[in-house]
This record gives structure tokens, C-alpha cells and sequence, in this order.
């Protein structure tokens, strides 16, 4: 008798860790190419903690984007 083992979460979990990588890595290449001046992400670790990471060019901007990544996760936890 075979016994076979799908580990389908571990599958998953590298899914989406490739996923994440390919979004931060075509970032990367727009800013780059300078199609991207500022930026903001939000980001949820592995203990659901949120974070708000803003680059920008001056403060108003920065306030800006803050506020536009916190809507953001507001609404991603709302459709939970």
C-alpha cells in the first residue's frame, strides 16, 4: 500500500509568497523607469498586524497617501 502526502498548504503559502514578490518587484521596475514618484502599500503580516509604508515627496503628499492606504485596509478587513 502507497501512502501519498499533498502538502497543499505549503503549496499555497510559496503561491502566494511568489505572488507578493512579483507585485513588489514590477514596483520596482516602475520606479525605475520613473512611472512611480511616490507610493503608498499596505501590507498584513502573519499575526494580522497592518502597516502603512509611504513614500513620498513632501508632507501633504505623504498625508495623502497615508490616508488613501488606510481606507485601503479598512475596506480589505470590512470584506473579511
Amino acid at each position: 500500500m502507497n501512502v501519498v502526502s499533498i502538502d497543499t498548504k505549503s503549496k499555497k503559502d510559496e503561491e502566494q509568497k511568489q505572488a507578493l514578490l512579483e507585485v513588489v518587484e514590477e514596483i520596482r521596475r516602475q520606479i525605475e523607469d520613473g512611472r512611480i514618484k511616490e507610493f503608498v502599500a499596505c501590507s498584513i503580516d502573519r499575526d494580522s498586524d497592518c502597516q502603512i509604508h509611504v513614500c513620498s515627496l513632501d508632507l501633504p503628499g505623504s498625508i495623502g497617501l497615508f490616508e488613501i492606504g488606510k481606507h485601503l485596509l479598512i475596506q480589505a478587513e470590512a470584506g473579511k
